[in-house]
């Protein structure tokens, strides 16, 4: 007991003595727990460092393409690229654009909520932003883990042609890439004719309504064809989801993107205000990334072979139209006068397609796209595509491999008869 407290006239006992407890001051409140407050930034970061380690691992597997090819290429990739594109192929819309929404409102919410503690001092200044910062790291770290454990590895394999064994000529021979325009331009004017039941000229740009399952079955038709001799094997024969168009245009359009294909969703993205004759020949090149094949260059060559290996008449002939502008466009930098000449020989409806196309693109330039184009060569640069952005323009020389391997055919597979 206490010692005895006097009284006017009682003698009483102390009470016992009171602990007080110390109020933290506003900054130190919120980092009562300083091992969990460490715990919680460390983590973030180390997510941060693993994912960047992963992408460092996938440029040293380029080193070894061969076990690359066989573990990830041929087998895991392609099988968690088409369980994704199965999964989400329900949803009309898009469910990787639905959570770039959703992640983004995530970290609004986070910093409002992290400006509101620090104002009713809750919390520290100093320890608001460790946590923000740890947070961002660790969302920046499991994006890059992911990317590249469900499709960036892709990468690490051999380019494509290396792959086929194709035949490389850098630059081709001027008299032998005419030789192969004038092939292009004859299936391309015969693809346009076919489609519009036999007319010379129907005095107006194509159009066709695009329905984005009818798009992908009829492209699926010509994967299945050419699929094998591209060294997708069995894969070839698989079904994916559908093209996503409804509710992507606005975005792509902003950008100034025909497509862009999300490998955490496995979702193909095209947009569709262009006119008839890009968009199936995108759907082409979205489904080629679906593929699990990443390179520009090689997903418009993939995808445009598919196309010409349809049954449908308008994705056979965008495909067609995509290789001739392509073919057009180096057969000018060999040779400017026989260019020029071939292109009398095109058909006035395709010159007038690939017209009303360039028109729609001068028109509808975003100002964000020289943005876009950035970030695009910044991505392709760092996954050691020689040329970044420039890579798209470099498919010629795998058209012209190919058509050399063939005999001068480009759609040579069992099938195809009716298409060639």
């Amino acid at each position: 007991m206490g010692a005895p407290v006097r009284g006017p006239n009682v003698l009483r006992a102390a009470p016992p003595r009171q602990r007080v407890h110390r109020v933290p001051c506003p900054a130190e409140r919120g980092s009562v727990s300083r091992p969990g407050r460490y715990l919680g930034v460390m983590r973030g970061f180390f997510l941060l460092l693993l994912g960047l380690a992963v992408a460092g691992a996938s440029l040293a597997l380029a080193r070894f393409p061969g076990v690359v090819e066989r573990v990830y290429g041929q087998a895991l990739g392609p099988w968690i690229a088409r369980t994704l594109s199965v999964l989400t192929g329900w949803s009309p819309v898009s469910l990787s654009f639905v959570g770039i929404i959703a992640l983004a409102s995530w970290a609004v919410w986070r910093g409002a909520a992290g400006i509101g503690r620090i104002r009713a001092g809750e919390i520290g200044t100093f320890l608001a932003l460790q946590k923000g910062a740890a947070w961002t790291a660790g969302v920046v770290g499991v994006l890059i883990l992911a990317f590249y454990l469900l499709w960036g590895l892709n990468y690490a394999r051999a380019p494509l042609d290396e792959r086929l064994e194709l035949v490389r000529e850098v630059p081709p021979d001027p008299e032998e890439l005419g030789r192969f325009a004038e092939y292009v331009v004859e299936r391309t004017n015969l693809a346009y004719r076919t489609l519009h039941g036999g007319e010379e000229d129907i005095g107006a740009p194509t159009v066709d309504p695009l329905v984005p399952r009818q798009l992908s079955d009829e492209l699926s038709v010509g994967w299945r064809r050419v699929g094998e001799a591209l060294g997708m094997g069995s894969l070839a024969d698989r079904s994916y989801g559908p093209v996503k168009i409804r509710g992507t245009s606005w975005v792509l359009d902003g950008l100034d993107l025909l497509g862009v294909y999300s490998p955490f969703t496995g979702e193909a993205h095209v947009t569709g205000s262009p006119p008839a004759v890009v968009v199936p020949a995108s759907v082409g090149h979205e489904q080629a990334h679906q593929r699990a094949i990443p390179r520009e260059n090689e997903a418009t060559f993939a995808g445009a072979l598919a196309a010409i290996h349809s049954d449908g008449h308008l994705v056979r002939y965008s495909g067609w139209a995509r290789i001739l502008r392509s073919v057009m466009r180096d057969l000018a930098r060999a040779d400017r006068p026989g260019r020029d000449a071939l292109m009398e020989r095109v058909h006035p409806g395709v010159r007038r397609d690939w017209a009303d196309y360039a028109r729609w693109y001068q028109e509808n330039r975003s100002v964000a796209g020289p943005v876009a184009s950035a970030v695009n060569d910044t991505y392709l640069r760092t996954h050691a595509v020689p040329g970044g952005i420039q890579s798209y323009s470099r498919d010629t020389t795998l058209f012209l491999e190919w058509w050399r391997r063939y005999g001068g055919r480009l759609t040579v597979l069992p099938g195809t008869s009716s298409v060639e």
